[in-house]
């Protein structure tokens, strides 16, 4: 070894001569030959190591440079679809609307001859509990309340074939630590209930989505439902923010009219409103102008819409191709028109905002059509204005 070496030159210098004093001192040159032995010594160590263990760092360098690193999900649509990691718990309509589906009776007189049974048709609310639900303990969740919930989540469910990916939208949001909710017993991310839209018509001609989600008394009597039906018994069942800023509404197109019309009727139940291509109607907007500078002006709200934009030159193309051939219909309209019909509506609230200095979000999308697919493409928006991290 080197230190064997090393100690075999130090004992050259150090060893009595074998022959007295005449032999003299100890040869140079039996010094010079055993320093040369340690550094020979030294140089097939060395040679030795730096053979097996640079080669293995410089392995181990390759190797780390070729290691996958978990891709980082897109923030940008389109979103996943589907639940997400999350669970859909169906309230069936006996807990919801006292309506047994079985028997196809009400289960108590009074439920059967109230206004609400003869003005809303009973049908299953589906909750969508988000990922963290269970593994949050004991943190509470604000709800928002989903105007057409069954286009919100999944494609299959929605009329048109394609779905708002809400979800999809939420969970990225909070995987960039967009939302936030100033409490440490919150969890960021909501639980959303589902409210479907009626089918059939009320009367012929008349839509029963339209008047539930419109104005006059099935408007009011949905509104009433939510708030003082639905929302205790979403409250109860689940771990939610209880406070009025821990309760939204969204919707889109008639469903964007029955939320802002909800937190005018119930403000001290729901702190904000998200109205995607709104359609708002001539009592919401004389609603605001009258209530809304004491009803509002603490409120979170969000505007958007598409359509023409003259200032842009920006027209909305009449044929989309992905718009009309969907898997749930053969030709389906794409409603080209509708959000550029809508613009007078919108501004009309706008300017009725801004004369009483209510805070809001608005947004204009140029050339945006007025279906699930475009709302896709802007779903994450309104998300963050409602609950992500307040500047």
């Amino acid at each position: 070894s080197i230190a064997r070496l090393f100690f075999s030159a130090i004992s050259v210098l150090l060893a009595p001569p074998s022959e007295g004093f005449l032999a003299g001192p100890p040869s140079s040159s039996s010094f010079i030959a055993s320093l040369h032995g340690i550094f020979a010594a030294k140089d097939a160590v060395s040679s030795s190591v730096n053979a097996d263990i640079l080669p293995r760092a410089r392995r181990r360098r390759l190797q780390s440079s070729v290691v996958k690193q978990p891709k980082r999900r897109q923030l940008s649509p389109p979103f996943p679809n589907g639940l997400c990691g999350g669970s859909l718990v169906v309230l069936p309509p006996e807990q919801t609307y006292g309506y047994n589906e079985e028997d196809n009776a009400y289960l108590t007189a009074a439920s059967s001859g109230d206004a609400t049974s003869i003005l809303l048709p009973p049908r299953p609310i589906s909750v969508w509990l988000p990922p963290s639900y269970e593994a949050s303990g004991r943190k509470r969740h604000r709800v928002i309340y989903v105007h057409d919930g069954q286009n919100a989540i999944d494609d299959a469910d929605s009329w048109t074939g394609s779905s708002w990916r809400m979800a999809g939208a939420l969970t990225r949001l909070a995987e960039r630590g967009a939302l936030d909710t100033g409490y440490d017993d919150v969890d960021p991310l909501p639980i959303l209930v589902l409210l479907p839209s009626a089918d059939g018509d009320f009367v012929p001609g008349m839509r029963r989505r339209h008047l539930e989600y419109g104005e006059g008394v099935h408007g009011e009597h949905h509104a009433d439902f939510i708030a003082e039906r639905l929302m205790p018994l979403i409250n109860d069942r689940f771990r939610t923010v209880t406070e009025a800023e821990g309760a939204m509404a969204i919707g889109t197109s008639m469903g964007g009219q029955a939320s802002l019309h909800l937190l005018l009727r119930h403000p001290t139940m729901f702190g904000g409103a998200a109205c995607l291509s709104p359609a708002f109607q001539p009592a919401t907007i004389a609603s605001v102008a009258t209530s809304g500078p004491d009803l509002l002006k603490s409120k979170n709200i969000y505007i958007d819409n598409g359509g023409d934009d003259e200032n842009a030159n920006v027209r909305v193309p009449m044929f989309d191709l992905f718009d009309h051939i969907t898997p749930k219909a053969q030709w389906n309209p794409g409603y080209f028109w509708l959000d550029t019909q809508l613009q007078p509506a919108i501004d009309a609230t706008r300017a009725t905002l801004d004369f009483h200095k209510v805070e809001y979000c608005y947004r204009k999308f140029p050339g945006g059509r007025h279906n699930e697919r475009e709302w896709a493409k802007r779903i994450d928006l309104p998300l963050i204005h409602l609950l992500g991290k307040k500047k």
